[in-house]
């Protein structure tokens, strides 16, 4: 049997295996020889202890190899030692220990200030050395515990540790003991941020609920953290994407010949790289179902995310509370949007048939619907209807109307947040679109309201959201859909002067905003504004409104057609990289194959030899120090003119350089497209 050794230095920490010493013997007089054979036989051999086996059993190996039995005989002192017995004599020290003093034992016991009973505190105990046992100092026991944290941890991110008392949930009880109890901390020296926790102890609650709402995906075992364990709050957070390793050219180098060009020319912007990763950053994120009471699947619908993370569920629009979720579809893969209708039971089921007419609607600033179904999954009568997701999406509400987005009480004042006349003809625009769209099938938009109406992007674009959940809640069979039409108009005029005085009360008084927006925008928004609050005469029409907004409908297509040169731009940088992806997929498919048509040479011969050498001039060269040459200016000009397939000669240096040939690119993609010919051909 083969084994290896490793060199014990001076020293060293390994155990010697001694024969056991007894209080009668001591380790200097060795037994006589007739203790030791016979002890020899009732003692387990160490082999087969250490290996599983003795290759000296039965040639003369004197020691018990069978572990039935028992390694001490009957009547030993050993055995009789371990044994108890009805009569044994009661223990009895020698010496009384009576140094306590009869205050403590008389003291009244601990009651803490907390209402919360918290488990004891575990110590750690070290656990005593032996004659033969290793010391460590205290250098390698920091080396070690670093080694354990380091392997408990899952990615980049620390472990999660037990709940414990220090921390409780938010508004659980013993959060008001926090304060004391960092003091005492801070008194012992365990904690350096100890009197800082202390202080910001009101607003754990608060970062614990917005990180248990939005992370819950990175950190599902546990929600307490131990802020005495993790003195920095942020560090458990899940890392962002690294957005900042795509920064803008240096100023320095902006201004460059026409020949010339940056590696940020080769890619698509860096604000909009940014947007689209946090978008899919977005799409891709999950929670555990059952921290939030969610059910696994709902119809053909699972991973359920909430998107509304509010506790208070307004009724004002539909009645009844509503929750949103983002979910992945099991039929095709992709993620939608549910927004659930808590606690409503239908009874009428041709009321169903109405989100037909809404599933026909594709428009461009309209949130579009798929399907709509009820179920009981969340424990009651529920109504949840299927909408398209789009990731990062905010409300109008929460763009313009946010309490910490008020600075003034508009109109009285324009204040910071005034919001420009293009911004506002552009909603004014895009909302006038939808609307005659909706009109035109015979239906009623019904949410002109700014906590349905989404901006999905920085561009300015709106969609107007949760249609079609009106006509099923109060259905009365499209008897009502003119008068529902005028209340669109009315709620488009009232939206208007919300954003452009600020301010949602400004429709309650009218006259004053009025003054407030000829004050500050053009005779055209006013104009618009009256139409849509005067009374019907007979009846409003949202062609009338186009027809009004006509000269500024010219500038929302400009700005239209710039985004989408833009966006096009882009995407034509991001196509020529995907086709040069394709050559280093050749090379990987071609260098260093074991064997193909039963020749293990074959990549290191004849056309394969030369892509070889290629490959080495393009990722392996070094300088004049031996250092790698990370360029990438290099390899994207070099797979370039191979992919182009030009005449320019280049000189390919074998690795010993005792060999150099000197060929074109043209040469090299033959070479390239012919190996990989013969992989793909078929016999």
């Amino acid at each position: 049997m083969s084994s290896f050794s490793i060199p014990t230095p001076s020293g060293s920490s390994a155990i010697p295996i001694v024969a056991p010493t007894t209080e009668k013997e001591t380790p200097k007089s060795p037994p006589p020889s007739k203790n030791l054979a016979a002890n020899a036989k009732t003692r387990t051999c160490r082999n087969l202890i250490i290996h599983g086996y003795c290759k000296y059993e039965g040639k003369g190996c004197e020691f018990n190899h069978d572990l039935g039995k028992s390694t001490s005989p009957p009547n030993s002192p050993e055995t009789t030692k371990s044994k108890l017995s009805v009569n044994s004599p009661v223990f009895k020290p020698s010496v009384l220990i009576s140094s306590i003093p009869p205050e403590v034992v008389n003291a009244p016991p601990f009651i803490p200030k907390s209402t919360q009973v918290n488990p004891p505190e575990e110590i750690p105990v070290t656990p005593t050395s032996t004659p033969g046992s290793p010391q460590k100092n205290s250098g390698e026991q920091e080396y070690d515990n670093e080694i354990t944290i380091y392997e408990q941890s899952m990615g980049f991110y620390p472990p999660v540790p037990p709940s414990t008392p220090f921390l409780l949930s938010p508004g659980g009880a013993g959060s008001h003991g926090l304060n004391a109890l960092a003091n005492s901390f801070a008194s012992l020296g365990l904690n350096a941020n100890a009197n800082q926790f202390a202080s910001n102890e009101n607003s754990i609650p608060d970062v614990l609920s917005h990180h248990h709402m939005n992370n819950t995906s990175y950190f599902t075992t546990s929600h307490h953290l131990d802020p005495f364990l993790y003195q920095s709050q942020q560090a458990l957070l899940p890392q962002p994407l690294r957005y900042h390793l795509y920064t803008s050219p240096l100023p320095h180098v902006s201004n460059l010949h026409p020949h010339q060009k940056t590696i940020h020319s080769f890619f698509m912007s860096d604000h909009l790289r940014e947007e689209l990763q946090q978008k899919n950053e977005a799409t891709l994120k999950i929670v555990n179902a059952k921290d939030f009471n969610l059910p696994e699947e709902l119809h053909v619908y699972h991973s359920l995310y909430p998107l509304d993370q509010r506790q208070e569920k307004s009724i004002k629009i539909f009645g009844y509370p509503s929750w949103v979720y983002k979910s992945v579809c099991l039929v095709d893969g992709r993620v939608y949007c549910l927004r659930r209708i808590e606690g409503f039971r239908l009874t009428n089921e041709i009321a169903m048939s109405t989100i037909e007419n809404w599933r026909r609607i594709r428009h461009a600033n309209i949130v579009s619907v798929r399907e709509a179904f009820t179920t009981k999954a969340f424990g009651d009568h529920s109504l949840v209807f299927v909408y398209d997701y789009h990731p990062l999406s905010q409300t109008l509400f929460d763009k313009h109307f946010s309490p910490s987005l008020q600075p003034t009480n508009l109109p009285q004042g324009g204040g910071t947040g005034a919001i420009t006349e293009t911004v506002l003809w552009s909603y004014i625009t895009q909302l006038a679109s939808a609307i005659k769209t909706i009109h035109s099938s015979g239906l009623a938009a019904r949410t002109i309201e700014p906590t349905k109406i989404l901006l999905t992007n920085k561009n300015r674009s709106i969609r107007i959201n949760c249609c079609g959940i009106m006509d099923m809640l109060t259905f009365d069979g499209g008897k009502n859909i003119p008068h529902f039409q005028q209340e669109d108009l009315l709620n488009f005029g009232q939206l208007i002067i919300s954003l452009a005085c600020n301010s949602l009360s400004s429709v309650h008084n009218l006259p004053k905003s009025i003054d407030y927006i000829s004050r500050h925008y053009s005779l055209d928004l006013k104009n618009v504004i009256l139409y849509l609050l005067s009374k019907p005469t007979p009846m409003k029409s949202i062609d009338d409104v186009i027809a009004m907004i006509g000269p500024r409908l010219l500038h929302e297509i400009n700005s239209v057609h710039h985004y989408n040169d833009f966006l096009e731009s882009g995407l034509s940088q991001e196509l020529e990289n995907g086709r040069l992806v394709r050559l280093p997929c050749k090379f990987g498919f071609i260098n260093e194959r074991p064997e193909f048509d039963m020749d293990p040479s074959w990549s290191e011969t004849g056309d394969r030899y030369l892509i070889k050498l290629f490959r080495d001039y393009v990722f392996h060269q070094v300088d004049e120090n031996g250092y790698p040459v990370v360029d990438m200016a290099h390899v994207l000009m070099c797979l370039n003119k191979l992919d182009a397939g030009v005449d320019e000669r280049i000189m390919l240096v074998s690795r010993d350089e005792q060999s150099c040939l000197i060929v074109s690119y043209k040469e090299i993609k033959n070479c390239i497209d012919s190996a990989f010919r013969d992989l793909s051909r078929r016999k």
